[in-house]
């Protein structure tokens, strides 16, 4: 058994049809530009309060245009007539905008899986009837390893919709980032499969050829990868290898992520980020400063990138996105602000745009020198170095340079 993710569009229905022979199991997600469509019927309906009747013709019109069968075609319409009732019932009720538009997009996902089932002839299951969470960012994993047994027959072709479970409370959710290719790795690691392939509109894992588990959760949790480094974890704890494949060019053998290693160091860069360092003496021996901080960051929603700390504990330094910075400046503000035993007049807290480098491989661990060569390299380029942070278990230096010196800065260490 092979299970595959893929994102559909129109112009890849036919390939996708093509890979999902006997023995696979494929997870199928839209493409961001019809799942743009759908989050404007919503934002017009419970934002501006308007029709969203040119949303939903354009709906139909995509997914219909995929398949020329009439059942097929009322199938379309009647989930879109589904999806147009709830949200003028929506504008009337006290449900939270956000299961709103989840509810929404997860039938947008469904009516992707179902195209493809035209083609495959498989058994469509809803993923939403798999994936059960506790919230939001955590799975129920006991009641979902329960699901996938009780509704994935270890033969045949199944069809699923990916991205999106369902709470314990019936609400359908999100399931994290990109989540269709998570769960495609955890219906694997479930059903013991002997493989994964993940099929991306790229040349793989930036080209290359092979990588072990923890250099591809490196890289991916940058900004630019192709996919969720949490789709890797269940794939690693199983022994499963994912093979990341380019739809458009199947003539690319794919990008193995196994527990081999990489045929080379690789470099990631990542923009549009702020650094917002907090210093002063009134941090000094506060147990807790640290914890307070990052808690008000999460509070708000705010993702940190990257962390720095001096052991002096006079300063404490991250990065967040930039569209991220007033959310994070008021809610490091609101630290010291509610907090009368903490001397605000004495803390200072400084913001600067900026990129981050990470230096990344299994190659670098154990070697001498690593260090000296990257920030050799950087110092010879005339390029100023803010921060930097290398993990204990020796696979990634990051560095964080002015945000006009971040490309020069890519080309040095590549």
């Amino acid at each position: 058994m092979i299970v595959k993710a893929f994102v559909l569009k129109k112009s890849s229905i036919g390939a996708i049809s093509q890979l999902c022979g006997e023995g696979t199991i494929a997870v199928i997600r839209p493409q961001k530009k019809i799942e743009a469509v759908f989050r404007e019927a919503v934002f017009k309906t419970l934002v501006e309060k308007k029709s969203a009747d040119g949303e939903m013709a354009r709906i139909r019109e995509y997914f219909q245009s995929m398949d020329g069968d009439l059942a097929y075609k009322a199938g379309v319409e009647k989930t879109v007539e589904t999806i147009a009732t709830y949200l003028r019932e929506a504008m009337y009720v006290q449900t939270p905008p956000t299961a709103i538009e989840d509810y929404v997009m997860a039938k947008c996902a469904r009516l992707c899986a179902e195209a493809v089932n035209q083609h495959v002839k498989g058994t469509l299951i809803d993923g939403t009837e798999l994936m059960i969470c506790a919230s939001a960012d955590h799975f129920d994993w006991a009641a979902s390893r329960q699901q996938i047994v009780a509704r994935c027959p270890a033969t045949g072709n199944l069809v699923i919709s990916g991205g999106y479970g369902r709470l314990t409370s019936g609400y359908v959710v999100r399931v994290g980032k990109d989540g269709a290719h998570l769960m495609a790795a955890l219906i694997a690691s479930v059903l013991k499969a002997r493989s994964i392939e993940f099929h991306i509109e790229a040349h793989g894992v930036d080209g290359m050829e092979a990588m072990t588990y923890d250099e591809a959760a490196h890289y991916c949790a940058s900004a630019k990868a192709p996919f969720s480094s949490s789709a890797i974890w269940p794939a690693k704890n199983a022994g499963i290898p994912i093979l990341v494949k380019d739809v458009g060019d199947e003539s690319f053998e794919g990008t193995l992520i196994s527990t081999g290693s990489a045929h080379k160091t690789a470099v990631i860069a990542d923009a549009d980020l702020d650094l917002i360092t907090v210093y002063g003496t009134g941090l000094l021996g506060r147990v807790g400063m640290s914890g307070a901080i990052f808690s008000s960051l999460a509070a708000k929603g705010v993702n940190v990138r990257f962390i720095a700390q001096t052991s002096s504990e006079y300063s404490i330094s991250f990065a967040i996105r930039s569209d991220e910075k007033d959310t994070a400046l008021e809610a490091i503000r609101g630290v010291f602000r509610d907090n009368p035993l903490l001397p605000l007049d004495d803390v200072v807290v400084l913001n600067r745009s900026v990129g981050i480098i990470t230096v990344f491989g299994s190659q670098m661990k154990n070697l001498p020198g690593t260090s000296a060569a990257v920030f050799g390299k950087m110092g010879q380029a005339g390029i100023n170095i803010i921060a930097s942070a290398q993990g204990g278990e020796e696979l990634s230096i990051s560095l964080v340079v002015d945000a006009a010196d971040l490309e020069k800065a890519t080309e040095v260490l590549k």
